[in-house]
């Protein structure tokens, strides 16, 4: 028999059928749970039709068969009835046993998923027929009455279940969201939110489904859906069946721990090799002529120090190892992680510091120690704004005299953002600042330290990839060594998380 044949006569029986669990229940609900119960045991078992002569046989077996399973269910089971007026205020008080059960049930219902959720709530709070749900969802009445259907089974479930809510539903968790890579970084909005950020922890080790997440943060599945949709859409999570998992190495608390205390000594020689070139070489250094050389002792030590690691890491390191960028969907060529915040400032963002170089229309080239100043970097100000960076050049060499009006303005700017310093002597650019060719020489002064540094950070790295293979999930372990280079990148910009504290 056909799909189509098979319609018509299950239609044709529809009033029977129903009329047939009228009388053997005690209400309409438990009534269509157990007529939907037949309808959907009579389309898993239509194969076994053998002609149409014997379909109406047919039907009334798997009927009597679905109602004694069904019976037997029932007894196994506690259930909570969904009334209609489920939640109108104007009942009387409600007796404490009446009360638990509706908390029980507004706490299943929270877990309920989109499709099955909005079906209960027009149908039992906003009184909507099934035609008229149908028509709002835009599915079949069928399908409606197969929503309900699975709904009060799910509900019923539910309630006589024990749940309890997960460590980051009171203890939530922080989360940055890293981009390393050849093109636009889609992904910095993603993790803006705690509940996105929670949900990758909570689905970092383990695969959970909605339900098992909602109760994990403590978020309610209304709220938290789109923002698992989002996660999913830009790979961040992954859905294996109705399983969530996190797909981004994230560092962890417990991950910096072990890898501070396994790499102490490594950093200790790290610190010695910066130390002793340094004390060395300072004069040799501040004999270049580069704007700031006649910085204090401390501000020369932490531009040296920075300038060194990053000689040694990004351009040595970086250049010794193999990294082979991933796509992702978008077709860029990039790494995203993430990694654990205490909901403060990162040490990487309040001491960070690159190696800039801008130009001017003249053909002018200079470059320039960069670190945040007031929070924000300066190359992220001048990038892509000529005007600026002609500005900030013009300053950086004493060229003010021929400043337009715009230009001021433009110098104002940055004195608000403390890039450029004002005093009675002029403008002076609130960072050190070499020529290419003073930088060249900076690098020969210390190309001896920077390759030696440069093994010993690729000693570390190699450490941190077997720190990292043992708190990684097993699809993420092809990463570690590149994940390991890393953090490695990012601590190298944040002197004082690459470095051991030294007691004073």
């Amino acid at each position: 028999m056909d799909r189509q044949e098979l319609d018509i006569k299950v239609e044709e029986m529809a009033k029977a059928l129903l009329s047939y669990c009228s009388a053997r229940t005690s209400n309409h609900f438990d009534a269509e749970d157990l007529a939907q119960d037949i309808v959907l045991e009579i389309y898993k078992s239509s194969g076994n039709i053998r002609n149409a002569d014997a379909i109406y046989g047919f039907l009334w077996a798997v009927a009597g068969n679905v109602y004694k399973q069904w019976c037997k269910n029932k007894a196994r089971r506690r259930e909570c009835e969904m009334t209609d007026n489920l939640f109108d205020a104007a009942e009387p008080p409600l007796e404490e046993k009446d009360r638990s059960a509706l908390y029980l049930l507004r706490r299943e219902l929270t877990l309920l998923s989109d499709k099955y959720r909005k079906a209960v709530v027009l149908y039992y709070m906003e009184n909507l027929s099934c035609s008229e749900i149908s028509n709002r969802l835009g599915v079949s009445e069928s399908m409606v009455k197969y929503l309900l259907f699975k709904s009060r089974q799910i509900l019923k479930e539910g309630i006589s279940m024990e749940r309890n809510y997960g460590q980051q539903s009171y203890n939530p968790k922080g989360l940055s969201l890293m981009f390393w890579g050849n093109g636009a970084n889609r992904y910095s909005h993603l993790c803006d939110s705690k509940i996105s950020q929670n949900i990758l922890f909570a689905c970092y080790n383990d695969k959970l489904s909605a339900g098992q997440i909602s109760l994990e943060i403590g978020v309610s599945l209304p709220y938290m859906e789109d923002k698992l949709a989002e996660l999913c859409e830009y790979d961040l999570l992954k859905k294996d069946g109705n399983r969530y998992y996190t797909n981004i190495v994230i560092f962890t608390r417990d991950l910096s721990k072990e890898v501070g205390s396994k790499t102490a000594q490594l950093r200790e020689k790290i610190a010695d090799l910066l130390t002793e070139a340094i004390a060395k070489q300072g004069k040799n250094v501040r004999a270049i002529g580069f704007y700031g050389a006649n910085m204090s002792g401390n501000s020369f030590v932490w531009q040296m120090v920075s300038f060194i690691l990053y000689e040694s890491v990004i351009e040595i390191l970086q250049n010794k190892i193999t990294t082979v960028y991933p796509k992702d969907k978008f077709g860029t060529e990039c790494f995203v992680w993430g990694a654990e915040t205490d909901g403060q400032a990162s040490l990487e963002s309040q001491f960070g510091f690159g190696i800039s170089n801008v130009c001017n229309s003249a053909g002018d080239y200079v470059q320039f120690m960069d670190f945040p100043i007031n929070g924000e970097m300066v190359h992220h100000y001048c990038f892509n704004r000529q005007n600026v960076t002609n500005v900030f050049l013009d300053i950086a060499k004493g060229n003010t005299a021929h400043f337009s009006e715009n230009d001021k303005a433009l110098a104002a700017d940055m004195v608000r953002k403390g890039y450029v310093i004002s005093n009675e002597e002029g403008l002076f650019v609130n960072a050190p600042i070499f020529t290419k060719e003073q930088h060249d020489a900076l690098k020969n002064i210390f190309a001896d330290t920077t390759a030696q540094i440069a093994d010993e950070a690729e000693k570390l790295m190699e450490a941190i990839t077997n720190i990292l293979k043992d708190h990684i999930p097993v699809h993420l372990k092809k990463l570690a060594k590149d994940m390991a280079y890393l953090r490695l990148f990012e601590k190298s910009r944040s002197v004082p998380s690459l470095l051991p504290v030294r007691k004073s």
